[in-house]
């Protein structure tokens, strides 16, 4: 048996273990992404701040994030995205734990600047190290896995983490996830890029995967004429960043301000969100693989979710409690949804050029969330709602402020409609490992 049949024989097996670690390591990322949520009025209290001030430890975040998308795809594109998931990781752990550890507003907001900076290296690089180990007709469903590995958890953030932090306090949780993260990223060293059947699989896949070198200027020329570019730029914007930025600061807030809820109480309405994206990731990859097609799904669960947040400002800050729920599932299920967005690019563009794609399109998903908490919390505070204020108030107050995350839904239904309408997903010899 020769060493190119020996490789190949290697990346079949290493592939399932490449998605193992990397559906690990986006679990733990995803508790930290979304575990603010559970303590925001705790973080508002204890350090002293305005609901506007404290939107800004999301939108630091995600700020950082949103920048360095596209310098991120352009350098995965050119010298490979495994390193760079690694330090991802590792930053992630590091920043947590300076989050954990905070005792001024000042350090605080460093230790999720640090979590931007690694969560910044981790999804696009994601999407380009699947890309290698998995054909084009499984993709979707492969990125399906990861994302449900996330939402599994964000699970962990809503009523586990809530009995935690209500046991022991918010500090010491975030320092065992904030471990956890550490040694996730060790892990991801050894599987993708350790010697002996790691280097023999990785080189295996590589060598069937030919991406031509093309100049920085003319990729980032080609991505902002691209149609699709920005039309998926528009999708994740409006399935990714709203979900985002409402599950990780305001959601919990919200039934504690309006429905008079416990913080556990309220803290089960992220799960039912989270359960909605953990449903949709594995349910629209396998539909839309199916179909051959990501427009016409991305279309229809990108409209419910904005019919789901302008329910909330037609009930003027209070639905029934049951419609609350059923809103909470349908977000989440349209965040699910947001795989559509690499599995359309991956459809349509070019190996050398998906990259720089992809971190386009998820810029668009994360300045939905920088804006968003910000704008909400800002709303908030000039209507006067919220916290000690009397309830009719904090209903108009809420009301006003979730036309924000409607209009950013809408954003995302247009997007949707530029998407094409067929997907070319041929059938591929050298990469169906």
């Amino acid at each position: 048996m020769d060493k190119t049949t020996v490789g190949a024989a290697w990346a079949s097996r290493w592939r399932w273990l490449v998605l193992t670690s990397i559906a690990v390591s986006y679990l733990l990322v995803f508790t930290q992404r979304t575990g603010p949520g559970v303590i925001s009025d705790q973080l508002q209290s204890e350090f002293h701040v305005s609901a506007a001030v404290l939107g800004t430890i999301t939108s630091i975040q995600y700020l950082l994030y949103m920048l360095l998308q596209i310098p991120v795809g352009l350098y995965g594109d050119k010298s490979g995205p495994e390193r760079m998931l690694v330090c991802g990781v590792l930053c992630d752990g590091a920043g947590t734990l300076l989050f954990a550890s905070a005792h001024s507003f000042g350090w605080l907001l460093a230790g999720r600047a640090i979590v931007g900076l690694g969560d910044a290296l981790i999804w696009v690089n994601i999407v380009l190290i699947l890309g290698k180990w998995f054909a084009k007709g499984r993709f979707a469903a492969v990125l399906g896995v990861v994302n449900t590995a996330g939402n599994l958890g964000a699970l962990v953030t809503s009523i586990p983490l809530a009995a935690w932090i209500a046991a022991a306090g918010w500090h010491f949780p975030f320092t065992v996830i904030g471990a956890l993260l550490l040694a996730a990223g060790v892990l991801d060293g050894l599987v993708l890029m350790g010697k002996g059947p790691a280097q023999a699989a990785s080189a295996a896949t590589t060598g069937s995967v030919r991406v031509q070198k093309v100049p920085i200027r003319r990729l980032l020329a080609g991505v902002v004429r691209d149609r699709l570019a920005w039309s998926t730029f528009c999708c994740h914007f409006g399935a990714m960043g709203t979900y985002l930025a409402m599950v990780s600061l305001w959601v919990v807030p919200f039934f504690m301000d309006v429905y008079r809820l416990s913080r556990a109480e309220a803290a089960w309405f992220t799960l039912i969100a989270f359960v909605g994206a953990l449903v949709a990731s594995p349910v629209m990859g396998w539909v839309s693989d199916r179909l051959k097609d990501r427009q016409r799904p991305y279309l229809a669960t990108q409209t419910l979710a904005a019919a789901s947040w302008l329910s909330v400002v037609l009930w003027r800050g209070e639905p029934p409690l049951t419609v609350s729920g059923a809103v909470m599932f349908i977000v989440g299920f349209g965040c699910g949804s947001s795989l559509l967005t690499f599995a359309a690019i991956r459809d349509h563009v070019c190996p050398e050029r998906s990259g720089v794609t992809s971190g386009f399109a998820n810029t668009g998903g994360f300045l939905s969330a920088v804006l968003l908490p910000v704008l909400f919390g800002a709303v908030m505070d000039a209507v006067g709602g919220g916290g000690q204020a009397e309830l009719s108030a904090t209903r108009h107050a809420y009301a006003a402020a979730f036309v924000l995350p409607t209009v950013f839904s809408l954003v995302g239904v247009f997007g949707s409609l530029l998407l094409p309408r067929a997907s070319r997903v041929p059938s591929e010899v050298s990469k169906a490992i």
